[in-house]
């Protein structure tokens, strides 16, 4: 009878070792996967906070890039109705009336452009500049939503 009690207190030893080993390995697997959690959880919040991050600076490049391009429209409106005029530095040659002698001298004079070539002469650094705008929010953009690696 000895023998059966001591294989009994033998086998319940290794059951218990069998037990506690499970357990530990289960403790183990339950911080690793939280530790995954936390991971998953804070980069959740960093998505979310970049995403806010993206979402105002489409709001404050798209009110900057229509505010440009109304202020340049009112430009061009105003210069092809002849509201604003734009001139340029010509040198052309003047006829001055003396009383001795008519005589021709090169002076500086302005010419006043025909409003519609003025017009497309002011769009062409309008478009350039929105140009530039765009360009900018686009590298805006691509700063905050794909940070540097560590």
């Amino acid at each position: 009878m000895t023998k059966y009690l001591l294989a009994t207190i033998a086998a319940l030893l290794v059951a218990s070792l069998g037990a506690f080993w499970a357990l530990d390995h289960t403790k183990a697997a339950l911080r690793d996967k939280t530790l995954r959690i936390e991971k998953l959880e804070a980069s959740e919040r960093s998505r979310k906070t970049t995403i806010k991050l993206l979402a105002q600076l489409d709001t404050q490049h798209t009110q900057e890039i229509t505010r440009a391009r109304n202020e340049n429209q009112a430009l061009l409106d105003r210069i092809g109705t002849g509201g604003k005029r734009l001139s340029v530095i010509a040198k052309c040659p003047v006829v001055r009336a003396s009383s001795t002698a008519a005589s021709v001298d090169d002076a500086e004079a302005r010419a006043e452009l025909d409003p519609a070539h003025a017009r497309r002469i002011v769009a062409i650094p309008a478009d350039g500049d929105d140009a530039i705008r765009q360009l900018t929010a686009l590298q805006d953009w691509v700063r905050a939503g794909c940070p540097a690696p560590k």
